[in-house]
């Protein structure tokens, strides 16, 4: 078996929050019993595989690599020629490869429209992509929209087939006869090859999720390519995006530390002194996991995201701090002006009270 996918399970969101609610990668891939969910673990059968690279381009911290196509080298080979077509008789193994943030910045970069060859998705043999397709296509065009961009992603029935010469013709049949004799002689000897090093494929069983983040590629190439386009008040409609978000945080922070210490990219983090939560627009993928960790539920969604500060890379700050010892336990704890007992302290006598029912 020619394993060409891999899955760098170091960084998946996963391994930062194990039920975190993404699950992409599992959405995408057009053949059952691929790409699974086990024990709330991404789980890859690589034999069956089809190579289609919809999880390459669609998962949001680019977890998964395919050999023979890389997505950032595509990109800017293609923003250099002047082809504004997309096929996966052409350039890409398949279409649903490319999501939002490359679609649209390959508008703005090469200031004209892209068209993607949709003839092939009907009679595919790798899967029918063309609901992901398309679903693509509008998110990459409502990015368009909202920074003021005047060209589009278009789907089109083009039908492109790569020429072909006669020798070209032999040359495929003896390509497609040697590789069915090197399968055939894989599986003569399957049994006495060494067992898979599971390192090769990401599988590490230790990760410092505090330390050790992702910034995944095709963040940085929006960003490069909305820097170019005058976006001065400009917006994105929060609930109509998914590659990131906007954030505020309510005064019933206690300064845990446990949403910044799980962020997979570092969008959330905190100040040297430890007395800020901040945040970075630019960072987040929207995954959601600081608003299922935090413990007071206190951080919630903006309605908008100006597209200035998403493409800024800058931190603000959600959440200042003054942290003060319990006159009661002496551990340092988030003041807010109103007791000098910790929260902890003060839940802890409210149990006592009502143990012993005091004050009835």
């Amino acid at each position: 078996m020619l394993v060409r996918l891999s899955f760098d399970v170091y960084s998946c969101v996963r391994v930062y929050y194990r039920y975190a609610d993404c699950r992409r990668c599992v959405d995408v891939c057009p053949v059952e019993n691929t790409i699974t969910l086990e024990n709330d673990k991404i789980k890859v059968n690589y034999e069956n595989c089809i190579n289609c690279g919809a999880c390459v381009g669609n998962c949001p911290t680019e977890s998964y690599k395919i050999q023979g196509f890389d997505l950032p080298e595509f990109y800017f080979k293609f923003i250099e020629d002047d082809n504004n077509l997309i096929s996966c008789k052409l350039n890409v193994p398949c279409l649903s490869a490319l999501d939002e943030n490359y679609l649209s910045a390959l508008c703005i970069e090469k200031e004209r429209d892209i068209i993607l060859d949709i003839k092939h998705c009907q009679n595919c043999s790798i899967g029918k992509q063309i609901d992901l397709i398309n679903k693509n296509v509008e998110k990459a065009n409502y990015i368009l929209d909202a920074a003021g961009v005047d060209y589009r992603v278009k789907t089109q029935e083009v039908g492109y087939e790569k020429p072909e010469s006669k020798e070209n013709k032999r040359r495929s049949f003896l390509k497609m006869f040697v590789k069915q004799t090197a399968s055939l002689a894989f599986w003569a000897v399957a049994d006495k090859l060494p067992p898979i090093d599971e390192s090769q494929t990401g599988d590490r069983e230790f990760k410092n999720i505090v330390s050790e983040k992702v910034y995944p590629v095709k963040r940085d190439i929006l960003i490069n390519a909305l820097s170019k386009v005058d976006t001065e008040d400009k917006y994105f409609e929060v609930d109509k995006i998914e590659f990131s978000s906007d954030k505020w945080i309510d005064s019933s922070c206690t300064n845990c530390s446990v949403c910044y210490n799980v962020c997979p990219t570092g969008a959330l983090t905190s100040s040297d002194s430890k007395l800020k939560v901040l945040f970075s627009p630019s960072l987040c993928i929207k995954c959601r996991i600081c608003h299922d960790v935090c413990p007071e539920k206190c951080i919630h969604l903006e309605e908008k995201l100006y597209i200035s500060d998403f493409a800024s890379k800058k931190y603000k700050v959600l959440a200042e701090h003054v942290m003060i010892p319990c006159s009661e336990c002496l551990v340092p704890f988030s003041y807010k002006g109103d007791t000098t007992v910790c929260p902890r302290c003060r839940q802890l006598e409210d149990e006592l009270r009502e143990l012993l029912k005091i004050g009835d």
